[in-house]
């Protein structure tokens, strides 16, 4: 979230005081605070629904941070924010983050067994224990002995029940249902549902900007709709974050676009095998902002990468910005949104390509995962999505896709039985196959590839024509399905996807038909 990181970065430089007070010049600051504020609960002292996020720190910023300070066992009287209670401010926002996401943990009945009895999250156990002594159940946690422990006891137990009874809920505290998580965080902050809203463009948007509202989407349930003036879209919630599966058909552009990716070096065979494998991919403009890996997109759902992972969703724009730089500078740099941290380094004149890199958000290299958290909001969801809709994007994001195969297809480092996977496997047909597998479970084809070749005592591929090369791919295909602690998913299904097209006539099964780009 950028509010957070604005607030954070003043209390890094250690000039949070001298920026947030009275008649502060630096109205992105206060902006920031006033937004953080606000979704932590403060809008009557803000006056929010007359003032909003002006930026200008005056009586209403004054009375909030007071405010704050006061339910926060401060003396401040709001005039300055000074370092602890900014990073109180911090911590308490962190805290509803973490009980939104035990919230969504939950069902509607009791929390999840494994945080019951101080076992599971114990951080967000920690939140919920914070969160209740801050709506004055302290006596019940014991909170003096124990604080915020992150264990599920007597005493967390104790305070649950207490909070369940003056709300009235049904529950005797040995669970935390999600009605109660839901409850504490109206408590404290604003309505669950509105997590997502970004009050500052309430008006509508200028040109340039965003208009981001809360709507009620299909089935009754929350929506996230962004427009920037030109473009609409409504993202569904889960979670933390945000999704739609695009509309954008991979097939559909493959097929209308063969002139735009000849030119940028995809050879007609590879546009043959993209076809019949991209029924089985993500759609150009699909976005999920909700699980572990903060951000994916595109074809093949390129992700930030989970926790302090680089990712491989940098990597795909570290190849946009070095071949398609007005693009790049279009749909990222403009935001602030930059690369770094490229491997292998020196891509651009290898074959290899890049595999992973890092952002960089205005300036700062996004490596821990509470950095990366930002990447969920509503903001980033649209910039990607908008991008998706581009066709000179999406061509990249084919060209992106085939590149994987160099990570894999004609390498030493990547074997089966002693041999590169590019000697036993020559066809359209073969290669749709096994990148397909590589996409969804990339360790597996090696080792499937080595099982077939031991179950039909094949020999040295050097001697193979088409007959012994789709013995092989029998056999690979029948080991695919059930091989691994966790199988190929839909292995069997995907299989049949690209068989389809080879029976028309799209793709071929004769060895040696794959032609690759020399890029």
């Amino acid at each position: 979230m950028r509010e957070r990181l604005t607030v954070q970065q003043l209390i890094d430089e250690d000039t949070v005081a001298t920026t947030l007070r009275k008649g502060s010049s630096a109205r992105h600051a206060t902006a920031a605070l006033q937004t953080l504020l606000h979704w932590l609960g403060f809008d009557q002292q803000l006056k929010w629904e007359r003032f909003g996020a002006d930026g200008g720190y005056g009586g209403a910023t004054v009375a909030a941070v007071a405010e704050f300070a006061k339910r926060n066992g401060s003396t401040a009287r709001g005039q300055t924010v000074t370092a602890p209670l900014a990073r109180s401010i911090l911590a308490r926002y962190d805290s509803l983050e973490e009980l939104k996401q035990l919230a969504d943990d939950v069902n509607e009945k009791r929390v999840a067994r494994s945080y019951v009895s101080g076992g599971g999250d114990r951080i967000r156990i920690a939140a919920l224990q914070t969160l209740l002594n801050d709506l004055g159940y302290g006596e019940q946690l014991a909170w003096q002995r124990y604080g915020a422990d992150g264990g599920y006891g007597r005493s967390t137990r104790k305070a649950v029940a207490a909070f369940a009874a003056r709300e009235g809920l049904d529950g005797d505290g040995a669970a935390l249902t999600r009605a109660m998580a839901e409850r504490i965080v109206a408590r404290l902050g604003r309505s669950y549902g509105d997590q997502w809203h970004d009050p500052s463009h309430v008006s509508g948007p200028a040109p340039g900007s965003l208009s981001i509202r809360s709507v009620m989407g299909q089935g009754n349930k929350q929506a996230l709709e962004i427009s920037d003036g030109v473009r609409r879209k409504r993202f569904r919630r889960f979670r933390l974050g945000l999704f739609s599966t695009g509309d954008q058909k991979p097939l559909s552009f493959v097929e209308s676009n063969v002139e735009k990716l000849r030119a940028l070096g995809v050879t007609q065979s590879e546009i043959n095998v993209m076809m019949a494998v991209a029924e089985n991919e993500g759609n150009l403009d699909a976005i999920n902002t909700w699980d572990s890996a903060f951000l994916s997109f595109g074809l093949f759902q390129w992700t930030g990468g989970q926790r302090s992972e680089p990712g491989e969703l940098p990597a795909f724009l570290a190849r946009v910005k070095a071949e398609e730089p007005d693009l790049f500078d279009k749909y990222c740099g403009q935001h602030g949104l930059d690369i770094s941290d490229i491997r292998p380094a020196g891509w651009e004149s290898s074959k290899t390509g890049p595999i992973t890199a890092r952002f960089v958000l205005r300036g700062q290299t996004i490596r821990s995962a509470t950095d990366k958290a930002q990447l969920r909001q509503g903001p980033w969801a649209f910039y990607f999505w908008r991008a998706g809709q581009d066709p000179a994007v999406q061509a990249m994001e084919v060209k992106h896709a085939l590149a994987r195969l160099e990570q894999f297809y004609d390498t030493d480092s990547y074997t089966a039985g002693g041999h590169r996977i590019a000697a036993l496997v020559s066809s359209e047909y073969g290669v749709g196959l096994i990148l397909d597998n590589h996409v969804n479970r990339p360790a597996y084809v090696g080792r499937c590839l080595e099982k077939a070749l031991d179950r039909t005592g094949l020999g040295n591929p050097a001697g193979w024509g088409t007959e012994q090369e789709l013995e092989l791919i029998a056999a690979y295909l029948d080991i695919r399905v059930t091989h691994g602690g966790s199988p190929m998913t839909d292995a069997a299904k995907r299989a049949r996807v690209t068989k389809k097209y080879l029976d028309r006539g799209v793709i071929s099964d004769q060895r040696g038909s794959f032609e690759r780009s020399r890029r």
